[in-house]
């Protein structure tokens, strides 16, 4: 054996015992993660499409009325015109919020009702005082 030949042997041997090393340590993290206690759940996952009921849209119209609860005018009502047939018997939501629904709002205000046979018009009261000012959007939804 020559003198050059123990230095390269040397040196494998550091990058055996280094890769062994390194093999060995990334081991005992897997290991450490294999003994976490975990319990089983649920998952589930789907898609479906979304059809609305009315294709062309639906026209919101306020009412208002002094309130004295509000210092000031307060909404009494929301209208919702041209609602489709399709729509009938599904129930609404409407959110009246408090800034541009394409900004971040916050609902002041949930409405309910129900889309009557044949669609058309439909006049959901409000309970409460919601003063008219400090509605700022509406958020409308028509779903079964």
């Amino acid at each position: 054996m020559s003198a050059a030949a123990a230095p390269r042997r040397t040196t494998r041997r550091k990058v055996v015992a280094f890769t062994i090393a390194a093999l060995g340590i990334t081991g005992l993290g897997l290991a450490s993660a294999a003994q976490l206690n975990l319990t089983s759940g649920a998952l589930g996952a789907g898609t479906t499409v979304v059809a609305s009921c009315d294709t062309d849209g639906v026209a919101v119209k306020f009412a208002d009325t002094f309130s004295s609860a509000a210092k000031g005018y307060a909404v009494s009502g929301v209208t919702l015109s041209g609602v489709a047939s399709a729509c009938a018997g599904q129930n609404i939501t409407i959110d009246l919020l408090d800034n541009d629904p394409a900004a971040t709002a916050t609902s002041i205000g949930t409405l309910t009702g129900v889309v009557p046979a044949g669609g058309g018009t439909v006049t959901i009261p409000v309970t409460g005082a919601v003063k008219a000012s400090d509605v700022k959007g509406v958020a409308v939804v028509i779903a079964s």
